[in-house]
């Protein structure tokens, strides 16, 4: 493929950033592990690593950028370990290089990068956060505003609803939000779960701009989760490309011939955004997280006919704003929030939230039935269906089973069909090929992953699928799997 266009060119920067100066003099707190990799080593005592022990002290690493890629610290992982935070930290920084012209570089290469290390998914993640968050905070010199969280809901569960104040991170992080720390976090990366961020958090979803700066030929990522969360506000705030943002050659990572290698998700949406945060912290020191965020949203540009309501981010439009125009609005908030504390009204509620928050109460409390869960599978609200197929895990008999395959036929929302295929895919077997196969170019990439999965269970037998996120290659990586199929006929 083409290489795409810099990630800088693709937001709306007029020039790329200054390698000497974008960023200087702030601080980032990126939550996440990081791999050595010789690409760092340009940020030298800049890019810190911090680790959170179970008694809560924390370790501060300060040699990481100089750590050979093969001395990984995160002995006892798999081998893919902290590439995910590699590849936040060079979209944010890594060194100019040129393709065909054109000169990519990380957007905030000057500033100060604090990878934290909580010891996610494991008991005791909230305290181990706020204890890292809190420590980090108060070593002025890095001068940190702003928290980059793309699993900022960690280990719980991404479909049952609840409100934002019972998750862990919100919790963790609420001294930094109240010190005026800006927390950007990613949206989400399928329409599979519910769960969505707090409307204190600048929450960042993503679209297909094709690779280009070209603004009229960027459409909407089909699969992208946007609605109400569980405080009923709407979610995400702003957009950004998600798909093949380019950096240096990283080895293990998706790449092209060699030449660059690909971050994507609204894990790299959301690195993005906060890289263009601190971009424009570092220009405009006076400015706050409020202006920031209200100039970016009232200069961004809205796609036309688009239930989300979150527009594409256009740092350019941005910054002649704060050059030029006075103080803008504050943000507005789409929706007021509710309360699920009368758990048996909401459940006969007209409002889709607080009936999520029931059900999920329910099915938590274990006092819901089968038949029950069932009629909620039917319910007007997406939200509500997403909790009830979920909460029946599988089909009990065969007569379930053919239902599943029903309901998955009939449903038109594609969270609610990638937790129905999740659903058959416990206890499948051969003589199913010909009902998964025509999955296999659902738009959900939770439908396409458990058809993907189905077909590896009988390698001998099938095709394989290729797991893609492009909805562009979606029909290609589905050719061979449909050529067999159709031979069958």
């Amino acid at each position: 493929m083409k290489i795409p266009d810099p990630t800088w060119a693709r937001l709306g920067f007029l020039e790329p950033p200054n390698f000497d100066t974008s960023g200087q003099d702030v601080g980032i707190i990126i939550i996440d592990r990081l791999k050595p990799h010789p690409a760092l080593r340009h940020l030298g005592h800049r890019l810190k690593y911090i680790t959170v022990q179970p008694d809560l002290s924390v370790h501060c690493n300060e040699e990481v950028a100089y750590q050979a890629y093969a001395d990984s610290f995160l002995e006892g992982q798999d081998e893919g370990a902290g590439m995910h935070g590699l590849q936040t930290v060079l979209a944010l920084s890594h060194e100019p290089f040129a393709i065909n012209g054109d000169i990519h570089i990380g957007l905030c290469p000057a500033a100060h990068m604090i990878v934290l290390d909580h010891g996610a998914f494991r008991e005791g993640e909230g305290e181990r956060l706020k204890a890292g968050v809190d420590w980090i905070l108060e070593q002025k010199a890095w001068n940190c505003k702003i928290i980059l969280s793309t699993g900022w809901h960690a280990s719980e569960d991404i479909v049952l609803l609840r409100n934002s104040q019972e998750h862990s991170t919100v919790r963790a992080l609420q001294s930094a939000v109240q010190k005026g720390v800006l927390v950007v976090c990613a949206n989400g990366n399928t329409r599979l779960g519910n769960v969505m961020p707090p409307i204190d958090y600048f929450a960042v979803g993503g679209y297909d701009d094709c690779g280009t700066r070209d603004r009229y030929v960027h459409i909407p990522f089909p699969d992208e989760p946007f609605g109400r969360n569980g405080d009923g506000h709407f979610r995400p705030d702003i957009l950004a490309p998600r798909l093949h943002l380019t950096l240096p050659f990283c080895e293990s990572v998706t790449c092209e011939e060699g030449q660059v290698s690909y971050y994507g998700g609204t894990s790299g949406a959301a690195t993005l955004i906060a890289g263009a945060a601190t971009y424009l912290f570092s220009k405009y020191p006076g400015l706050n997280k409020e202006h920031l965020c209200s100039t970016l949203l009232r200069h961004a540009d809205p796609f036309v006919d688009y239930e989300n309501n979150a527009p594409r981010v256009n740092v350019g439009r941005a910054i002649r704003s704060l050059e030029f125009e006075g103080k803008p609005e504050q943000r507005i908030l789409w929706k007021s929030s509710v309360k699920s504390d009368a758990v048996k009204p909401s459940i006969r509620s007209s409002d889709e939230v607080e009936r999520g928050l029931a059900l999920s109460r329910l099915v938590e409390q274990e006092q819901i039935n089968r038949e029950e869960l069932w009629r909620y599978s039917r319910d007007t609200s997406l939200i509500v269906r997403k909790i009830a197929v979920h909460a029946l895990m599988k089909p009990k008999d065969a007569e379930e089973r053919a239902l599943y395959w029903k309901q998955l036929r009939m449903e038109h929302e594609g969270g609610v069909r990638g937790w129905y295929a999740y659903g058959l895919l416990q206890d499948a077997n051969e003589t199913e090929a010909h009902l998964w196969i025509p999955w296999s170019i659902d738009i959900n990439w939770a439908v396409r992953w458990c058809v993907s999965e189905y077909v590896s269970k009988y390698k001998e037998l099938f095709p394989q699928l290729e797991k893609t996120d492009a909805p562009g290659l979606i029909q290609v990586k589905a050719r061979d799997v449909l050529r067999w199929l159709e031979l069958q006929k």
